[in-house]
C-alpha cells in the first residue's frame, strides 16, 4: 500500500464514524424539543438532562481508559468501542417509552457511561493505527466526515420530526447507528485477521479529550 493511501482500518472508522454522528445529528439538535414537548414543560429538565450525561461521561471516562490501558493488546479497545456504540445506538429507543424526567435522566447517564467506553477507545484505535506520513490528512477526513454527517442529520432530523414525529426518528437513530456497528464489526473480515492488526505498540499513546465530539 502507498504511503499516501488511508489503511482499510482507518477507512473503516471513518465511515464507522460518519454514520454514528449521522444518528447523532438526528436528534442532538432538537432534543430539547422532545423534552418540552413530550416529558415536561420545564426547560430546567433539559439542563438537567445534560448535567447527567457529562457527570456520568466524567466521572467514568478516566477510569475505563486506564483499565484499557492496562489490559494487553487493542481487543479490549475494540470490543469496548463496539459496546458502547451499540448502547449509544439502543437509547433513542427507549425514549419512545419513556414520560418521566427521570426515565430521561436515568438514559442520559447511562449514554455517558458508553461514550465512556467508545470514545477513548475509537481513539485509541485511530491513534495506534493512523499512517504517519498522512496524520493530518487522516484527521481531516474524520473531522469532515463529522461535519458532513452532522450537518446533513441536523436538516433531515428536523423534518422528520416536524412531519412525522419524534418516534420514527428513534427509530431511524437506532438504524443509522447499527449500521455503524455493522462496519467495525466488519473490521474483522479486513484481511484474514484483525487480531493480528490489533496488537497495542510499545510506546504508543492516545489522546485523551473529554468535549463534545470525538
Amino acid at each position: 500500500m502507498s504511503k499516501n493511501n488511508v489503511n482499510k482500518i482507518i477507512r473503516a472508522l471513518i465511515v464507522s464514524d460518519f454514520f454514528l454522528f449521522f444518528s447523532i445529528g438526528l436528534l442532538a439538535p432538537i432534543f430539547a424539543v422532545f423534552i418540552l414537548n413530550n416529558i415536561a414543560n420545564k426547560i430546567e429538565v433539559i439542563g438537567y438532562a445534560v448535567a447527567a450525561y457529562w457527570a456520568a461521561r466524567v466521572i467514568s471516562v478516566v477510569p475505563f481508559s486506564r483499565l484499557m490501558d492496562k489490559m494487553t493488546g487493542e481487543m479490549d479497545e475494540y470490543f469496548f468501542m463496539i459496546l458502547g456504540t451499540m448502547i449509544v445506538s439502543s437509547i433513542p429507543l427507549f425514549y419512545i417509552i419513556s414520560s418521566e424526567p427521570w426515565h430521561i435522566y436515568l438514559l442520559q447517564i447511562i449514554s455517558g457511561l458508553a461514550n465512556s467506553l467508545a470514545v477513548p477507545a475509537w481513539r485509541i484505535l485511530f491513534t495506534h493505527h493512523v499512517d504517519k506520513p498522512i496524520i493530518g490528512l487522516e484527521w481531516s477526513l474524520e473531522d469532515v466526515g463529522v461535519g458532513v454527517a452532522t450537518a446533513a442529520s441536523a436538516m433531515i432530523g428536523a423534518f422528520v420530526a416536524d412531519r412525522f414525529g419524534f418516534n420514527l426518528l428513534f427509530v431511524m437513530y437506532f438504524i443509522c447507528g447499527l449500521i455503524s456497528v455493522s462496519i467495525l464489526l466488519s473490521l474483522g473480515q479486513i484481511k484474514k485477521s484483525i487480531i493480528k492488526e490489533l496488537f497495542r505498540r510499545p510506546g504508543d499513546k492516545a489522546p485523551l479529550k473529554i468535549d463534545g465530539i470525538k
